[in-house]
């Protein structure tokens, strides 16, 4: 004979059957259970059930829905050789609609998977970066997104993932890797920084010459000296100062693309012009490596 528990399991899997008939049976047959197995139990574990039948009935749809939400509403991806005009591997977000002018696919991969050093991407195909010199390698890229209020950038990325997936046929994989980066310390001499007046308004300036780069800020964050640092010393730039405020600085330094430059080097002035030093390290990096990649049909 079979026990309650194997006909509570025949009800729900069984071919046929009829879920309220099956649970009624068994409220009913309560009065004649073991006295260890009490109506309340039978009742909750019909809950349970019922429970389980809407969320598998839902299941799907819920899955439908998010992988909706990881798609653009109308895309539109181009060949775009490069004509001497429009910003070269800027991929921006305005509203509801992602733009790229001339992006490489390395450019492409490196917002969608938010990567911020160049060192973080490799593999792909000879045409995935070639920069300036092979323009033909250069899309135009449009895609909207659906909603009001606009999606989060995050989203954004999601669906520039399915996007790549789908129109370059891109296939990926990560990689943990340390890779060397620049702490920013407090010099042996102390700082030079100076906190701005709590009434300072924020500006900031950056100025490249022909051999020097001058960089000016007021009522700035460590952030946005982090971030100027990052592009001129070629690595990652951690801070590790302690500063949480906002500071005046005006740094001056030579520019290491410069052919005869007498001025002093990065390090050298953010020593003795902030009183900081950048100190080699090395940090754990989510690094993506392209497996594979088709150049798209225009469209």
């Amino acid at each position: 004979m079979k026990t309650d528990r194997e006909l509570l399991a025949l009800g729900m899997f069984g071919r046929g059957s009829r879920l309220r008939e099956r649970v009624e049976m068994l409220l009913e047959r309560g009065r004649v259970f073991s006295p260890r197995v009490s109506k309340a139990r039978i009742a909750i574990s019909a809950i349970a059930l019922v429970g389980c039948v809407i969320a598998g009935a839902l299941a799907p749809r819920m899955i439908a829905f998010a992988q909706a939400r990881l798609a653009f509403e109308v895309a539109s991806v181009k060949p775009a050789p490069w004509t001497g005009q429009g910003c070269v591997g800027c991929v921006l977000v305005r509203g509801n609609t992602l733009t790229s002018d001339h992006a490489d696919l390395y450019d492409l991969v490196r917002f969608a998977y938010d990567l911020r050093d160049p060192v973080q991407l490799s593999g792909g195909p000879s045409w995935a970066a070639h920069g300036l010199l092979v323009s033909s390698d250069f899309f135009q890229v449009t895609a909207k997104a659906a909603g009001d209020p606009p999606p989060p950038t995050d989203q954004f990325r999601l669906m520039l993932q399915a996007l790549l997936a789908d129109r370059f046929q891109l296939k990926i994989h990560h990689v943990n890797k340390d890779l060397p980066v620049y702490n920013l310390v407090v010099g042996k001499n102390g700082p030079k920084i100076k906190e701005s007046a709590a009434d300072a308004k924020f500006s900031m300036g950056v100025f490249p010459g022909i051999q020097e780069v001058r960089i000016t800020a007021k009522h700035a964050p460590m952030t946005n000296l982090l971030n100027q640092l990052r592009n001129y010393a070629a690595r990652p730039v951690f801070d590790k100062t302690g500063f949480t405020g906002t500071y005046d600085f005006e740094l001056e330094f030579a520019d290491a693309s410069a052919r005869d430059s007498s001025g002093p080097s990065l390090f050298t002035s953010v020593q003795e012009q902030l009183g900081l030093k950048l100190e080699p390290g090395v940090a754990p990096f989510d690094t993506v490596v392209i497996d594979h990649a088709e150049k798209p049909d225009a469209n």
